[in-house]
C-alpha cells in the first residue's frame, strides 16, 4: 500500500491535500558542523535561516491552513533541525501535515562523520531516518535531500548524494535538491538537475524519484523539458522572490511546461527560510503567498484553470511523496 510519511505518522496519499513542496518550518542553520565554510553573515541571526519561535510558527501555519493549505514539505534536514519534537507539535496543533526531509544539506551542515564512513554505512543511517520517531526526540523523514554548494558535485556532497541514492533504492522515497544561489550562474541551465540525473542512472535509481528544486532562479526551458521528459519532477519553489525572476515569468514558464505535456511533473513552493521572508512586519509574505497572489497570476497571465492548479498542488505532491511502506 502506498503511503506518505509525515512527522506524526503515515497517511494515505489522498489525504495529503493542498501541498507546498519546498518550505522550512523549524530550523537553525547555525547548527552546521563545518561552520568555517560559511561567511560570517550566514551566522547572523537576523540574516540566517532560523525559525526558533514556536508560537509564532504556529500562527504562521494556522494562517496557511486558513488560506486553504493542508500540507508543507519541510526541507530542513536533521543536521540543522533543532528539537524535532517541536516540529511534531507544530504539525499536530496547527492541523497542517508536515513531511520532513532526511539526507543532507550543503557541505557546511554535513556531519564530519560522513568523511570517514563508507557510502553503504551512510545509507544505513539514512534508512534509519525513515523509521518511526524515537519518542519525543525525533521525527521520521518522508523524503531525502541533496544539496550542492559549488558548480560541480564533489567532495562530501558527492559522497552524501551517492548514499542518498542507495537509501532511495532501499526505501522508495523521493529526493529533492538544492543548488546554491551564486553557482546557478556558472551551471548550464542554472541547475544541477542533469548532473543529479546522471548519478541517479549510475546508481540505478529511476528518474521519477528525483525532484529538481530551485529551477525558477535561472531557468532554461530546454533543461526543464529534458528533466520532465526523463520523468523527474520540476519544482518552481522560490515563488515570490522576484530578485531572481519575476512571478509573471514564472507563470509563463509553467504554462509552457503545461503546454509541452508536463503538467503532471510540476511542483510549487516558496522556500520560506528566513524571518524577513516569512514575518509580514519584516516585509515577508508568510506561507500564504501562493494563495494571496500567485494563483491569481497563473489564472490571469498564463490562463491556468482551477483544475490545473489542483493537479499541481494536490495530485502531483501526493504522487511524488508516496512510497510503499
Amino acid at each position: 500500500m502506498a503511503i506518505i510519511r509525515t512527522v506524526n505518522g503515515d497517511i494515505d496519499p489522498g489525504d495529503l491535500g493542498f501541498c507546498q513542496a519546498h518550505e522550512h518550518v523549524w530550523c537553525d542553520y547555525r547548527m552546521g558542523a563545518r561552520k568555517w565554510l560559511d561567511s560570517t553573515v550566514r551566522r547572523d541571526p537576523h540574516d540566517t535561516m532560523l525559525y526558533d519561535e514556536p508560537e509564532r510558527m504556529l500562527a504562521e501555519l494556522r494562517a496557511f491552513r486558513a488560506a486553504g493549505g493542508d500540507a508543507l514539505v519541510d526541507v530542513t534536514t536533521n543536521h540543522w533541525r533543532p528539537d524535532p519534537a517541536t516540529l511534531r507539535w507544530l504539525s499536530s496543533t496547527s492541523g497542517v501535515h508536515i513531511v520532513a526531509a532526511g539526507g543532507f544539506y550543503v557541505e557546511s551542515t554535513i556531519p564530519e562523520w560522513v568523511d570517514s564512513e563508507s557510502i553503504r554505512g551512510i545509507a544505513d543511517r539514512l534508512v534509519q531516518e525513515t523509521c518511526a520517531a524515537d519518542g519525543a526526540s525525533g521525527v521520521a523523514v518522508g523524503l531525502f535531500k541533496s544539496a550542492i554548494t559549488r558548480a560541480r558535485i564533489e567532495r562530501a556532497e558527492a559522497k552524501a548524494l551517492r548514499a542518498v541514492c542507495r537509501a532511495i533504492l532501499r526505501t522508495g522515497l523521493v529526493m529533492t535538491t538544492h543548488t546554491d544561489g551564486g553557482t546557478r550562474l556558472e551551471i548550464p541551465g542554472g541547475t544541477h538537475g542533469l548532473a543529479h540525473l546522471k548519478i541517479f542512472a549510475q546508481e540505478g535509481v529511476p528518474a521519477h524519484r528525483l525532484i529538481v528544486g530551485h529551477v525558477d532562479e535561472r531557468p532554461d526551458i530546454g533543461v526543464l523539458d529534458a528533466l520532465a521528459a526523463a520523468g523527474c519532477y520540476v519544482q518552481f519553489d522560490v515563488i515570490g522572490k522576484e530578485h531572481w525572476l519575476l512571478d509573471d515569468t514564472r507563470a509563463l514558464l509553467l504554462a509552457e511546461m503545461r503546454d509541452r505535456g508536463y503538467l503532471d511533473r510540476l511542483l510549487l513552493g516558496t522556500d520560506r527560510c528566513r524571518k524577513a521572508e516569512l514575518y509580514r512586519e519584516r516585509g515577508g509574505h508568510g506561507y500564504t503567498y501562493l494563495f494571496d497572489r500567485f494563483f491569481e497570476r497563473l489564472r490571469r497571465v498564463a490562463h491556468f484553470s482551477d483544475q490545473e492548479i489542483e493537479v499541481i498542488m494536490r495530485e502531483n505532491p501526493a504522487r511524488a511523496l508516496a512510497f510503499r511502506g
